[in-house]
């Protein structure tokens, strides 16, 4: 049997529902029978791949620069044609907020180790020499994107960040609209995006034998550069799969080190 397991950056409830609309499709898909768990949090993500508890995960992009070393294979989900993403700092859309104003705000974030809800955003504060410890009054993790944002919707915080598939406006109100539901994306702006990271991905781990992970990875993803696993884009959300370069998440595991 194999073992997929799966984030909770969407929401652990939304997460599982998935999970076990996932199992029989993605079952025949594979080849043989797939059980679907879903971390509580990201650092369950990090000890069940070094425990070599599953043999497949759907990692955020911090997730797969620490993991990295221990895949048999990482392959990038593809999004409106693109394998990358950003992240954007978001606000309420009555607070006018910029990079200016935020000095004594209170800031939302996903997890320490989230690159789309938090690290990105953190790293873009510092090339500007805006030290978030120094310039937020208040910063919480919240776990999820939806959190996050409620959080700033509901007046508990005033700034989150959020993952967006590319730098234009639509892409935020995208972002938005599926965290935050289309009334949520309307109260809220974007107040900065930035540069690119790689997308988050479907590893093969080395609970994986070399023989079994190449015989699963030549079956699922050989018949095209994008893959065809049909049930599982549906759950990620995502049109296909690329395969990454070599060390292409080396560069994420700097931005956790800087925190």
């Amino acid at each position: 049997m194999l073992r997929l397991l799966m984030p909770p950056s969407v929401g652990v409830a939304r997460a599982k529902a998935r999970g076990e609309l996932l199992e029989s499709s993605l079952s025949i898909e594979m080849g043989e029978p797939v059980e679907v768990l879903v971390a509580d949090d990201y650092a369950r993500i990090l000890r069940d791949v070094r425990d070599e508890r599953v043999e497949l995960v759907w990692a955020p992009s911090a997730t797969c620069a620490e993991i990295e070393p221990l895949a048999r294979a990482i392959w990038k989900t593809v999004r409106e044609g693109r394998s990358e993403y950003r992240s954007a700092l978001v606000g309420r859309v009555e607070a006018r907020l910029s990079l200016e104003r935020l000095a004594g705000k209170r800031a939302a974030w996903v997890d320490a180790l989230s690159i789309g809800g938090y690290l990105l955003v953190r790293q873009h504060l510092v090339d500007r020499g805006m030290e978030p410890s120094s310039i937020f009054s208040d910063e919480h993790f919240f776990g999820t994107h939806p959190a996050a944002l409620e959080a700033v919707l509901d007046g508990r915080a005033d700034v989150a960040a959020v993952s967006v598939p590319g730098p234009d406006p639509e892409h935020v109100a995208q972002a938005l609209s599926l965290h935050a539901g289309r009334g949520g994306a309307a109260r809220l702006a974007a107040i900065a995006v930035t540069d690119p990271a790689p997308n988050d991905a479907l590893v093969l781990t080395r609970a994986l034998d070399v023989a079994r992970a190449e015989a699963l990875r030549a079956r699922v993803f050989a018949r095209g550069a994008r893959g065809r696993l049909a049930s599982l884009c549906l759950a990620m959300e995502c049109e296909g799969f690329e395969a990454a370069r070599d060390g292409e998440y080396a560069r994420l595991r700097t931005l956790g080190a800087r925190r």
